[in-house]
């Protein structure tokens, strides 16, 4: 039998996910053989982020910090233990962490009618995929390691107040959602890590319930780290057209 890992190198991006999607919770004899999937996924996903941020950076994004910060081997070390104390991790949710590391597309850039800080010039969009439409671009946010440790540790701080409190799992809030991206008071795009799934939802992205995290990742690589135009493809920024391409993920 051909193994999951080798169909996926194989080409069979889609056809994998989907099957690991559906099943659940990860046998521990399939373990492995997922969690190389998910190793090749991030490694992919990593690549195209880094290509990205160079080339945001050309095109003048200003942001308040670094578009991509790699992982360290602390955030490994610090992923082992939270698994041990969480329990269980998305295996998407991991490799992301360890392999993709920190993203942040949020800022100012006028080429791509991106604003945060800034204001847009008269004529422009305020931040939203066509005129007067209700969606903003969604630039790309992956939060660091260090942001899912502050949350567990604020979880755990919880129950120890109240052990009566019954809590139907622990939610990680993965990015900002596409309101606070464009520097509107809004919520969060949020993982709940309950069970060891190959490809967990995010919770929260608006207009897509139940995307998984690496169909969200597909479809961000493919809108150049803006998905939220693929709502208003007929009025995207020329700009983006440099930016996109097909996920070979």
């Amino acid at each position: 039998m051909v193994s999951y890992v080798q169909r996926y190198v194989g080409g069979d991006y889609e056809g994998v996910w989907e099957d690991l999607r559906g099943l659940g919770s990860i046998p521990n004899g399939l373990f492995e053989d997922c969690t190389a999937v998910e190793r090749e996924t991030m490694q992919r996903v990593a690549r195209h982020v880094s290509r990205l941020a160079e080339q945001l950076t050309d095109l003048g994004l200003v942001s308040d910090g670094p578009l991509l910060e790699p992982p360290t081997s602390g955030d490994h070390a610090e992923l082992d233990l939270l698994a041990g104390e969480i329990g269980t991790l998305p295996i998407a949710l991991d490799a992301c962490l360890r392999y993709v590391g920190a993203v942040s597309f949020m800022g100012d850039c006028p080429a791509l009618d991106l604003w945060y800080e800034d204001s847009p010039a008269p004529g422009q969009n305020c931040g939203s995929p066509g005129a007067g439409a209700d969606k903003t671009p969604d630039p790309l946010v992956i939060r660091p390691v260090m942001c899912l440790k502050w949350a567990w540790d604020e979880y755990r701080e919880q129950r120890e107040e109240d052990p009566a409190l019954i809590l139907d799992g622990f939610d990680f809030d993965f990015a900002p959602d596409e309101l606070h991206k464009a520097n509107i008071s809004g919520a969060t795009h949020q993982i709940t890590l309950t069970e060891r799934v190959a490809d967990p939802v995010i919770w929260g992205v608006d207009g897509r319930p139940d995307i998984s995290l690496v169909d969200y990742l597909r479809l961000s690589i493919s809108w150049g780290g803006m998905p939220g135009w693929s709502f208003d493809p007929d009025h995207a920024p020329a700009a983006l057209a440099g930016l996109r391409t097909s996920p070979d993920f």
